[in-house]
């Protein structure tokens, strides 16, 4: 495995030399004979060196979780290939539908005027109703439950089991256990009632204080795993996702900026439809109206999210352009959007939360961007990776037959599929459905433990913990009603009750 290249590209590596460098030359010690000795015993002890250490395990953390199963690659592959034709049409047929081009540049004045309302974007928002979504997450689900492998039955069972049927590598509950075990009741978790334990919420929010001044992933992941205290929330993410603000990327994010000002595009409006009929009809979120809007924007020209395509068996969207002023008549193609990504219906749900934990529009920026890279663009693709929505909603089904398989046939009796509710949940990691802080509690531990296996662990608790009025109810309409409201909801207990 080479993490090299990836590693020398960083300011991080640029940070690294540098300090070396001074420690060379400021140090009277050193001399020929000795220099490889001391050298590295310094720069063991240097600020760089941690943040070298964290980068390198970032990277190797990143590629273990690069699909491995190919048992079913193929089939999974081609679904995701027809999945992205799909999307692509859908695409084209707006564009043609409202006569808007894909991009365009603006003019001088536009640009001015979109940086002067940079931080009031919602003013810019003219009419949305004739923008619809590029795909819904049913969309997704109905063609997720399509997939067929071919060396795969049908499974007389079917109409009794659940709705995913693709031979895919999951976990067992003995598995999963063992990996969970920090949420255990034998641990104290941040997120249940902290007033009843006060003293201990104290102590550790001062092991919070040491673990954040140390700066290690390994570290500051551990620790997180049983939930982060409020006020320390910002600096452990931003520690577990390594993500620490340089210059280099203060020069991105303002380039990215400016590349806002310069081209609009047919998806901005998209992302604009998204956030009014989303996250601002949301009662939580609607604050958060202009700061969605600046990381939507920017989101969908940063180049940098092509990372995620790496290795995967995705293919970024492609348009077809003529070059202006050139006398190359053919069509070109280049990659639309410029970040290979097309959103789902209510994607910008998957960035609200972050609001509430960091303020600055910098910051927030890329904590976003390395949650989408490392976790969240898993949940609207096709392969053979357990992480996968698949992966997910396969897990979730398995989950709740070996947990309650009376409570799944009893549903099942009632013509309700247990998916067809959790999957709304899942593809937005629970967002705009748990009170922000239960949310907030949850994405700890899916940052923590480096997995969205929590997402379908937790919906099949919701299932587990309301299983006595789901017993009850004659109808699938009354099972509906019961799942509709998760207002009330408490993760830890929740997630205890799962892992007893």
């Amino acid at each position: 495995m080479d993490l090299t290249n990836p590693l020398l590209n960083t300011q991080s590596y640029y940070e690294f030399l540098k300090n070396v460098q001074e420690i060379a030359s400021n140090s009277a010690d050193i001399s020929l004979i000795n220099m490889n000795d001391v050298l590295i015993n310094k720069i063991k002890n240097s600020t760089s060196s941690r943040k070298i250490t964290n980068l390198i395990f970032s990277g190797l953390e990143s590629n273990s979780n690069d699909e491995k199963n190919n048992l079913s690659g193929s089939y999974l592959t081609k679904s995701q290939t027809q999945w992205e034709k799909k999307l692509v049409k859908s695409f084209n047929l707006i564009c043609t539908e409202l006569n808007i081009p894909l991009a365009k540049k603006r003019s001088i004045v536009e640009g001015q005027e979109l940086k002067r309302i940079w931080n009031e974007l919602g003013t810019n928002v003219s009419d949305m109703k004739k923008f619809r979504p590029i795909f819904t997450t049913s969309e997704l689900l109905e063609h997720i439950l399509m997939v067929k492998c071919s060396n795969f039955s049908d499974l007389a069972l079917s109409s009794m089991t659940g709705l995913i049927n693709v031979p895919i590598s999951i976990k067992s509950f003995t598995e999963l256990k063992r990996q969970y075990e920090r949420i255990s009741l034998d641990f104290f978790q941040s997120g249940l009632d902290e007033n009843l334990n006060s003293v201990i919420e104290q102590e550790k929010h001062k092991n919070g204080v040491k673990v954040v001044e140390i700066n290690d992933v390994v570290l500051s992941k551990e620790f997180s795993k049983t939930g982060c205290t409020r006020s320390l929330r910002s600096k452990l993410w931003s520690q577990i996702l390594n993500v620490d603000i340089g210059n280099l990327d203060a020069v991105y994010y303002n380039y990215l900026k400016q590349c806002v000002f310069e081209f609009d595009f047919l998806i901005d409006s998209i992302y604009y439809k998204d956030v009014k009929t989303k996250a601002v009809n949301d009662d939580q979120l609607f604050v958060f109206e202009d700061l969605l809007y600046q990381v939507l924007l920017m989101f969908a020209r940063d180049t940098h999210v092509l990372k995620c395509f790496e290795q995967k068996s995705i293919q970024p969207p492609k348009a077809f352009i003529k070059l202006k002023n050139s006398s190359d008549l053919k069509y070109h193609q280049v990659i639309y959007p410029p970040n290979g990504f097309i959103p789902f219906d209510g994607f910008s749900m998957l960035v609200a939360p972050i609001c509430y934990v960091y303020s600055d529009p910098m910051l927030l920026y890329f904590i976003f961007r390395k949650i989408f890279i490392t976790h969240f663009y898993k949940l609207s693709i096709i392969s053979s990776d357990p992480q996968s929505i698949v992966g997910l909603c396969a897990l979730f089904e398995n989950f709740l037959q070996s947990k309650d398989p009376k409570l799944f046939f009893q549903l099942r009796k009632m013509d309700m599929q247990p998916i067809r509710i959790a999957f709304k949940w899942i593809i937005r990691a629970f967002s705009g459905y748990l009170q922000s802080a239960q949310l907030l509690e949850l994405w700890d531990r899916i940052l923590a433990f480096n997995s969205l296996e929590i997402l379908p662990i937790f919906a099949a608790g919701i299932f587990l913990y309301r299983r006595q009025s789901l017993m009850s109810v004659p109808n699938k309409l009354h099972v509906e009603s019961i799942l509709d409201d998760l207002k009330s909801v408490k993760v830890v207990t929740i997630l205890q009750l799962v892992f007893a």
